[in-house]
């Protein structure tokens, strides 16, 4: 689900300018260093997808062993935007196990996601932040949710496109289980000999406990 918020150079600062660590960084908002980090994500991102055709397949087959334990219920994936990450494979697997598919729905700005059912070969319909299933699918509670994200670090903290819908969504949905979709080399640090590991949060920002990619799943333990 792609958003673009008011880049940050609008707002007096250039992201690309910033060096990590320094006084300037240190100096900046919270949003101007998750521009800083969201461009190095779309960069990495861009690179993942060009070099592993087979990512979407990989994705798949390892959502479907973390699943195996879990109670068929609905699942929420997403319609892939840009180079995100396809999680269509997956669902298109787990529905033929059983599981009811729904793709998210932005009912109103500044308000939590909707859900409607959706399979293969619905009719489908572009809408300003996403491609969204028919206004008359019927409406579903999922309960695992696909979250896509920019990056993600150690911790579980991801980074979005700076909507904040899915952490609205989130925080009305408890007893949702979410789980992260990202390339691997999303991860922060991308590289060992960087510096920064972990991501900036804000008050609003929640951690993932899980967080699934072409190469496996990555469980993140949260505090109760």
């Amino acid at each position: 689900m792609a958003f673009s918020p008011l880049p940050a150079h609008a707002r007096g600062l250039d992201p690309a300018l910033l060096t990590p660590g320094s006084a300037a960084w240190h100096a900046a908002s919270i949003e101007t260093r998750k521009a800083w980090h969201r461009r190095r994500a779309r960069e990495r991102r861009k690179l993942a997808a060009r070099e592993q055709p087979g990512s979407a397949q990989m994705l798949a087959l390892h959502l479907e062993q973390f699943l195996a334990d879990q109670p068929v219920g609905c699942i929420a994936g997403y319609w892939p935007q840009g180079m995100e990450l396809d999680p269509r494979p997956a669902l298109e697997r787990l529905s033929q196990r059983g599981w009811t598919l729904a793709l998210p729905v932005v009912e109103e700005m500044n308000k939590p996601l909707a859900f409607r059912r959706w399979q293969a070969g619905d009719t489908l319909v572009h809408a300003m932040f996403s491609t969204e299933p028919s206004p008359d699918a019927p409406l579903c509670d999922p309960t695992v949710i696909l979250v896509p994200l920019l990056a993600f670090d150690r911790l579980g903290q991801r980074l979005g496109q700076g909507g904040g819908f899915y952490d609205r969504t989130l925080a009305v949905r408890p007893g949702a289980l979410a789980i992260g979709v990202a390339f691997a080399a999303q991860g922060c640090p991308a590289e060992e000999e960087e510096t920064l590991s972990l991501l900036p949060v804000g008050p609003y920002d929640k951690p993932l406990s899980v967080i699934v990619t072409e190469r496996g799943c990555r469980q993140f333990p949260q505090e109760s």
